[in-house]
């Protein structure tokens, strides 16, 4: 376990991951963090402070300045901006002096060079020779390296009280089977279920939930260096959401609960930029490329993988909104957007561009192969629907989406079908269609039609709406149509996805202007929704990402303003 976290701590990155670790081991350790890790001010080439006893030796002041990696020449004293040397020189010129609290004016002072690697062995000399020069009666020089960082995170964060040996060894069956995603990830999901069965007040859930973090961050460090993401980002996904369901009825923003899953959530944000960054948006705006990529002859698994990214790119570009919305509420426009506003936006562009590229460029996306891939296109759908600027693509690929849907089944193509798996998929493409009661039996309900029926209805697509409400009259009549709205129940079931829970409206009218009117009426009466923690407590983009976790139907609520405004 100390060489699995050796080498993840060597393969962090200074900004946003070394120096996001360290605050929360300290605090486990029982000391006092009164400096975290900030941008936009100087602080003297101090990253982290804090006041504590380690050992149970006496109480002295610590005082960090973090590099990534091993410490080499240039990092050292090299010519950039971000070399240590001159870091520790500010600390003793600047930061000692005049920024240290009175209260702790009087106690010995320890200069930490924290560093996830090793320092190299041609400046080990001129480092100790530093060390001894600038040690004085009240100041000494500590190195905190990968083997000093791993034991003390062994000790301390995953301590076997907390994290015991059987997670430990889960931990490393996830590592082991990167190469295998879902039996990677299944393990994880073991491992969170067992660190979180046992939390029950705040102290616990806080401490739970950071050591949860921290092994996510060691298994997509892993999955960074082997260039392969997608343990990570189901694993991320999940931790989430089972954090939240623990967190919930505890989170104030403000308490340690509060901020240890702040803190889980900026991982899952982290791990979902480099899925999207490095595994999609490159690739969007090549023809076929990413349909190539999934490297399978078979038409079904290309299918299947595309809708699912299509998934994954919405839930990403609703967090950013989310973001944005909240920022421009805080801070309104006066005299133009702030930086981070303006990044925000520039962001979400980037996404919702990218999806309109991503169906562009693989025209498998106009053909969905099962009813319940109507949550991945909810999704897009319901994130676009903020963005006029793409309403031209959104017609287009609306319209198109129907007529496929309309073609393949009147020619016993491959429509969308009731059945989830591949195994089933692969039937039915070589299955003979013409039978009307096999067609009947896997077209027997749907939320793919309805959904639909109200976008096109949304975006005055008025012929492709008729088009739809009389295929379906003529060859559907034995379908079930509906659509799944939470209810009293989806509050303790959401995020774990250990039950059953929301209500289905069936009957759902395929005519435009009454589907709008079903949907008022039926968001209305399921105020469950509204209730949810994640949308009292300003998290709404979760519900989102258990709906494509989980695969439940994106609720019609998140529509409820435009249809307001439509109507």
């Amino acid at each position: 376990m100390k060489l699995i976290l050796k080498q993840y701590l060597a393969s962090l990155k200074e900004r946003k991951e070394l120096d996001a670790v360290l605050p929360d081991l300290l605090s486990s350790m029982g000391m006092n963090v009164f400096i975290s890790p900030s941008r936009g001010f100087k602080e003297y080439g101090v990253d982290i402070a804090a006041v504590g006893q380690i050992k149970g030796k006496e109480e002295k002041v610590y005082l960090f300045s973090v590099k990534s990696g091993n410490l080499t020449r240039e990092t050292w004293s090299g010519s950039t901006a971000q070399a240590l040397r001159p870091s520790l020189d500010e600390i003793q010129d600047s930061f000692i002096p005049s920024r240290i609290p009175p209260e702790h004016a009087n106690k010995p002072i320890v200069i930490c060079l924290c560093f996830g690697g090793d320092i190299n062995s041609g400046i080990a000399q001129d480092v100790s020779g530093y060390e001894k020069k600038n040690t004085r009666d009240n100041i000494t020089f500590e190195n905190w390296n990968g083997d000093k960082l791993s034991e003390f995170i062994q000790q301390y964060l995953l301590k076997e009280e907390l994290l015991p040996s059987s997670s430990q060894a889960l931990l490393r069956k996830s590592l082991a089977l990167l190469e295998e995603p879902e039996s990677s990830s299944m393990h994880f999901s073991l491992l969170i279920d067992e660190a979180l069965s046992n939390a029950t007040d705040t102290d616990s859930i806080a401490s739970s939930i950071t050591r949860i973090n921290v092994c996510l961050w060691i298994l997509f460090s892993w999955c960074r260096d082997a260039e392969n993401s997608e343990a990570a980002y189901l694993s991320s996904e999940r931790a989430l959401l089972l954090a939240w369901d623990k967190v919930k009825d505890h989170y104030t923003g403000k308490n340690k609960p509060s901020k240890s899953f702040d803190s889980i959530l900026d991982t899952y944000q982290q791990i979902t930029d480099c899925y999207v960054d490095k595994c999609l948006i490159p690739y969007v705006d090549l023809k076929y490329a990413l349909s190539h990529a999934v490297h399978s002859p078979c038409s079904i698994n290309v299918n299947i993988k595309l809708f699912d990214v299509l998934g994954r790119l919405s839930v990403k570009g609703h967090w950013i909104l989310d973001s944005l919305s909240k920022s421009y509420i805080e801070t309104p426009i006066t005299d133009g957007e702030s930086e981070e506003q303006e990044k925000l936006r520039f962001r979400l562009r980037e996404i919702t561009r990218s999806i309109n590229l991503l169906c562009v460029n693989n025209p498998i996306l106009l053909s969905p192969y099962k009813d319940s891939q109507a949550i991945d296109i909810g999704l897009a759908l319901t994130l676009l629907s903020n963005n006029s600027e793409l309403d031209g693509f959104v017609n287009n690929w609306l319209s198109e989406m129907v007529k496929m849907c309309i073609f393949s089944f009147v020619s016993n193509g491959m429509y969308p079908i009731v059945h989830n798996s591949y195994e089933n998929l692969l039937e039915h493409k070589y299955k003979d269609k013409t039978d009307s009661n096999y067609k009947n039996k896997l077209t027997e309900a749907s939320i793919l039609y309805p959904l639909l029926a109200v976008f096109c209805s949304l975006y005055k697509l008025d012929s492709v709406s008729l088009e739809l409400e009389m295929f379906v009259t003529d060859e559907l009549a034995h379908s079930t149509l509906q659509y799944w709205y939470p209810n009293q129940y989806s509050e303790q079931n959401m995020y774990s996805n250990s039950d059953m829970h929301g209500s289905a409206s069936t009957n759902f009218p395929m005519n435009g202007k009454l589907a709008l009117e079903h949907i008022t009426q039926e968001c209305s009466n399921a105020d469950s929704f509204k209730r949810m923690s994640a949308i009292t407590k300003g998290k709404a983009p979760l519900v989102l990402t258990a709906c494509r976790c989980y695969r439940y139907p994106v609720p019609f609520h998140y529509l409820e303003n435009w249809i307001a405004v439509s109507e």
